[in-house]
């Protein structure tokens, strides 16, 4: 089967003549299931899940996703109007702006594929982050029918430090000491690891393709830095956890993932919305890292995310 993808671009909401790069990927079904739409993770872009995609296509799914601002092709559509990578924007309040597009995306997309059908949003790490928070706001949980949460962070104590670091770095420019403290450690339980990005996959081919790419693993500016903490601290707040939607929500992990904690920073969260009345749904998958779907399993769970966001009446 082949993959048909078609490019739009919209206004950024964080104005300034900033557009957004988003993606169609409608399926050749005749009976589309629903809309699943993917909020990627940090340093990387959409295409990097049209793995996921053409399989979710063949299971009679229409896909959809943009590349945030500082990414991918947002990024080349905004080198031009000093927007460097891994950047959210100039005001304070960037980070949300980006959820924001979030949502004008999904109103392409009922555009493109129409009011009748079911939709869906999938976020993997930073994009896990985009879609906790999407979950609470009520500007945004009603527009969705199900949502899935991949590789997502546990609490974490020391994100007001974390801002703090952050704040201190050049806005515009790459943070290497912040990512050094922020990701320095994501190697130390990985026997002779060959590269800083290790932790991502056990699959060493998969590794070199991300090590080839320079649209991935790039380092945030230091405000992108201070407004993923921002977002971070926000998602672990009251504010959300009080408001959340009680939609049906499934969250998927490896045992063997940093950013969550090797599963208890995923299992805290999980218990701490069921705390709040949730129905979760969750899976590990054992003694895999943070890209479940770029490790050997994948085949597994994407079957998964289709069983899961079928179920869904």
């Amino acid at each position: 089967m082949s993959i048909k993808k078609e490019n739009i671009t919209f206004p950024a909401s964080i104005g300034d003549a900033n557009r957004i790069r988003g993606y169609f990927y409608p399926t050749e079904s005749g009976s589309p299931k629903g809309v699943i739409q993917i909020c990627h993770g940090m340093a990387e872009y959409i295409g990097r899940y049209e793995e996921m995609i053409e399989y979710l296509n063949g299971c009679g799914w229409h896909v959809c996703g943009m590349d945030m601002l500082g990414h991918g092709g947002t990024y080349e559509l905004n080198k031009d109007n000093n927007m460097p990578l891994g950047y959210f924007g100039a005001e304070k309040g960037a980070i949300f702006k980006t959820i924001a597009d979030e949502m004008k995306m999904h109103n392409e997309a009922k555009k493109r594929f129409g009011d009748d059908l079911k939709y869906f949003l999938y976020g993997h790490s930073m994009g896990s982050f985009i879609v906790r928070a999407m979950y609470s706001l009520p500007s945004c949980s009603t527009a969705f029918d199900g949502y899935l949460i991949s590789s997502t962070m546990g609490p974490n104590p020391a994100v007001g430090f974390a801002k703090f670091l952050a704040k201190l770095a050049r806005r515009r420019k790459p943070a290497r000491l912040v990512n050094a403290a922020a990701f320095g450690s994501y190697n130390k339980r990985i026997k002779k690891a060959r590269t800083p990005f290790d932790w991502i996959s056990s699959d060493p081919h998969e590794i070199d393709i991300y090590m080839a790419d320079d649209m991935l693993g790039f380092t945030f500016t230091g405000k992108g830095f201070y407004d993923l903490f921002t977002l971070v601290a926000f998602i672990q707040s009251d504010e959300v956890y009080n408001n959340l939607s009680l939609r049906p929500i499934m969250f998927t992990y490896g045992e063997e993932d940093p950013v969550g904690s090797y599963g208890e920073g995923v299992r805290k969260v999980i218990a701490a919305m069921e705390d709040r009345g949730v129905t979760v749904k969750a899976k590990s998958y054992g003694p895999y890292r943070h890209e479940i779907q770029h490790e050997p399993v994948r085949g597994e769970y994407f079957k998964d995310i289709d069983e899961f966001f079928s179920g869904i009446e």
